[in-house]
């Protein structure tokens, strides 16, 4: 099961009913990935019924939040960027969320006050339904339903099968 929290009073959270077939499509990718690399691919994805995030899977890799939307793309909205060539695909970047996190963090510690100025990403790796993290410090808390989903994007990535 994912393990993000809801938000105080929410519970639109639910098991998934039916995903698209995009979806299932992109969850087998990543499965395939993950399990090519040696790693664990049991995630319990969970389907966001919460306005912003309606049909939205959310599930924790590694301690990192992945979102697949209902039209196959996979997202990493904690983490800020990943371009090709080393993330060709949103799957493989994914699959990368573990290191891509660690890098960001990496450099977030060494300038907090920059990393709260960016746009992008967040400041803690679990993304809850309502597209909020869990670091009371990141700008995320202060920012409104179409900025939390520009944010939630992860890398500013919108076509399913490329990175841009």
């Amino acid at each position: 099961m994912y393990n993000g929290r809801l938000s105080q009073g929410q519970t639109q959270t639910r098991e998934i009913g039916e995903m698209t077939s995009q979806q299932a499509v992109r969850i087998k990718e990543f499965e395939g990935e993950v399990r090519r690399r040696g790693e664990n691919a049991e995630i319990g994805w969970e389907e966001s019924s919460n306005a912003e995030t309606r049909g939205v899977l959310f599930g924790a890799f590694a301690g990192v939040t992945l979102m697949v939307y209902p039209n196959g793309l996979i997202s990493i909205p904690a983490v800020r960027s990943y371009h090709p060539p080393k993330y060709p695909t949103p799957v493989i970047a994914a699959a990368s969320s573990k290191q891509l996190w660690a890098g960001q963090k990496r450099r977030d510690d060494a300038n907090p006050e920059k990393a709260k100025e960016r746009r992008g990403g967040h400041l803690h790796p679990i993304v809850d339904t309502n597209l909020k993290c869990r670091s009371a410090d990141c700008p995320c808390h202060n920012q409104g339903p179409g900025d939390l989903q520009k944010r939630a994007r992860g890398g500013r990535n919108t076509n399913p099968n490329r990175c841009s």
